[in-house]
């Protein structure tokens, strides 16, 4: 299924990824000591309900004409137009024949929000996107979903055809706590999100080829420096512009995307963040490797030779921005998200392979970042939602095909017209302006079916997108059976607090004595081995070995 790249980027640090399963006993107690006392609290409604001591026509939260009332929050990127105003709310209101009272908060704004509401254990009785596994395992809030597939047919049709979405929601011992979306084959999804980009303009200028190994690669920058390749007379060029390091950890676009030159396939579309890696079932941290040592390195030399700037690893975000999408092009390679950061000058740029660290590399050792099933965050439902039958029955609208292409990109007829069952077209008004976005993109519970086709000119972005992924495809034949973490391998609730405590103060410690390795220098024998003392000495391998019991417990399920 084809998406516009504007609406894909979900970058997570070491200690968000989302925990997608709950499975410690304690958790299973607490669930079902909430479930029982909720079972008691409704009984003894029931029985006031009977003998006349309670207003349970309040209890059942109807409107003034007897329609259910359900409360529905969502979580808006700054651009999104208030959902009163799309016609997607009032078709999921005539589909569940209920009233939705619609609670909406920004991205910026629901952090907060929701750390509050699940201290209070106050919750709207149905949240889109706005929780992760992770907190629907620690907070015994939410409805156990498991057992009402019934009453969601196009659920139970999902969950047959899409076994990675099933897997995301089912928790180790059978519990669903949310329905999940997913973007089906969407760039995220063929590349992990991750891009690295080169001037072909520049190439062709200076009669270059894309390079393929790290030497190359440091020639052809070389070049890029010294003769002038975008022609305005100033030696304003700057060949090599990759992404800060992150200070909590690693990340989307991350400069260790290099590790896959060495044989070391990333995950910094999940697990990658915490520098976790795995070869043949084997779970690690890249950073104890002496891969991670040689990109540090390679990366280095470039900074010495005035190919990567000096800055490169503290620049901030709109500085970095700045300089690739600027009005002369200016920068020759970086990562990223296909090439749409270059603005007005997208046409000189194409998607590279990762180089080989060098010319005797088997090409078999070079990788990328693996193809993921591009699910996340969905549905949870509260488990003291008064109607819940109704906000299943919105779930279940959710996942009908026209609504959820509406529900993603705009009112149908307007921001997409359907053309035929499951094909339909995005006009180029829909993303003509940036300022503004009309539907919910990946805010909204979605099931792109692999049937779809959506095309149209407004889909030039997400088209141009899924081509740039196919470069990678010869390198990620090379990943082999326990080269990835699968992705819906979670630790459990106490594990992840685990994590959590450990990383903290790890990555505190590791990301800036990595920048100064890269910017200023310094790495000998020396300082690696103390960097590598200190790093166990801050825990890191309890986390491996906790990633790898459940990687371990995950592959004996299956």
């Amino acid at each position: 299924m084809k998406r516009d790249a504007k609406f894909t980027t979900r970058r997570a640090g070491p200690t968000t990824e989302p925990a997608r399963h709950r499975t410690t006993n304690k958790g299973h107690m607490m669930r079902k000591s909430y479930s029982t006392a909720k079972k008691t609290i409704a009984a003894i409604s029931a029985a006031a309900c009977l003998t006349g001591l309670a207003a349970c026509g309040e209890d059942s939260k109807t409107d003034a004409n007897g329609k259910p009332i359900v409360t529905v929050q969502i979580i808006k990127r700054s651009p999104m137009i208030a959902i009163s105003k799309m016609k997607y709310a009032k078709d999921l209101e005539k589909a569940c024949d209920c009233t939705i009272q619609w609670r909406e908060a920004s991205e910026n704004a629901w952090s907060q929000q929701k750390t509050a509401s699940l201290a209070a254990s106050e919750v709207a009785d149905l949240t889109i996107w706005g929780y992760s596994n992770q907190d629907l395992a620690k907070y015994p809030l939410f409805e156990d979903l498991s057992d009402d597939l019934d009453k969601m047919p196009n659920v139970q049709e999902y969950f047959k055809e899409s076994e990675a979405s099933r897997r995301f929601a089912t928790d180790l011992n059978g519990h669903i706590w949310q329905i999940p979306s997913n973007a089906g084959n969407s760039p995220a999804a063929l590349a992990g999100g991750q891009f690295m980009r080169i001037n072909k303009t520049w190439l062709d200028k200076l009669g270059l080829e894309v390079p393929r190994t790290w030497d190359e690669l440091t020639a052809v920058l070389k070049a890029f420096k010294t003769q002038d390749p975008n022609g305005n007379g100033e030696a304003d060029e700057i060949p090599f512009s990759p992404h800060a390091l992150g200070t909590t950890g690693f990340g989307w676009y991350d400069s260790f995307l290099l590790l896959n030159s060495t044989g070391i396939t990333t995950q910094f579309f999940s697990t990658g963040t915490q520098g976790l890696y795995s070869k043949d079932g084997k779970v690690g941290n890249f950073m104890q490797t002496d891969n991670f040592r040689r990109v540090i390195e390679y990366y280095h030399s470039l900074v010495e030779q005035g190919l990567v700037p000096q800055n490169a690893m503290t620049k901030d975000d709109s500085t970095w921005s700045g300089e690739v999408g600027g009005d002369t092009a200016r920068v020759g390679v970086s990562f990223g998200w296909e090439v749409s950061d270059f603005g007005k000058n997208i046409d000189q740029y194409i998607t590279m392979r990762v180089p080989k660290e060098s010319a005797s590399t088997p090409d078999s050792d070079v990788t990328w970042e693996a193809p993921v099933a591009d699910v996340y965050n969905g549905a949870a439902v509260s488990a003291n939602a008064k109607n819940k039958d109704a906000a299943f029955k919105i779930i279940n609208a959710m996942l009908d095909p026209d609504l959820t292409i509406e529900g993603y990109y705009g009112d149908m007829g307007t921001y997409v017209t359907k053309e035929g069952e499951n094909k339909y077209s995005v006009p180029e008004k829909t993303f003509a302006d940036t300022s503004v976005t009309y539907g919910l993109a990946d805010r909204t519970l979605a099931w792109m079916r692999p049937d779809f086709t959506v095309g149209g000119p407004g889909m030039a972005s997400s088209e141009r997108a899924i081509k740039a992924a196919e470069v990678y495809a010869p390198d990620q034949k090379n990943i082999g059976e326990g080269d990835t973490i699968p992705q819906w391998v979670t630790p459990s609730s106490d594990d992840q607090t685990t994590i959590s405590n450990i990383n903290t103060p790890l990555f505190s410690y590791a990301m800036p004595v990595i920048a100064k390795w890269i910017s200023q220098g310094g790495l000998d024998d020396a300082s690696w081995n103390e960097f590598q003392k200190n790093l166990k000495t801050l825990q890191i391998d309890d986390v491996v070995k906790i990633y790898q019991k459940w990687v371990d417990t995950y592959a004996k399920q299956n």
